[in-house]
């Protein structure tokens, strides 16, 4: 959510890959478009980066932006991001359909 003593006001939606912008996304009529496979690569969404693995595509992106001329500046700032607790991996959120099951009363049948 916007902080409004951060930065510019100014919110970015990504329906595809953040929980909340989802919903955002779904009170406002707005696209959920996913750029990226199950594989953590680009998919044909992403244009010329489709094929692309995750982080290559982020340094490709930020290559072309500054060969562009559309970068302003680089600053470093902290950040969370979310890890896999057995590997370490990073984990990229992607919205999706998923169904639960309640798993006691079929744990009680069996046992």
């Amino acid at each position: 959510y916007v902080d409004m003593e951060f930065g510019t006001g100014a919110l970015k939606i990504t329906p595809g890959h953040d929980p909340n912008d989802y919903e955002i996304g779904k009170r406002h009529n707005l696209p959920t478009i996913n750029i990226m496979n199950r594989d953590a690569s680009i998919n044909e969404n992403g244009g010329n980066y489709k094929g692309l693995d995750r982080f290559e595509c982020r340094d490709k992106l930020w290559a072309d932006m500054e060969d562009a001329g559309l970068v302003i500046k680089a600053e470093p700032h902290m950040q969370r991001v979310p890890r896999s607790q057995r590997g370490g991996e990073v984990i990229e959120p992607l919205v999706s359909t998923q169904w639960f099951c309640k798993m006691q009363g079929m744990a009680d049948r069996a046992l």
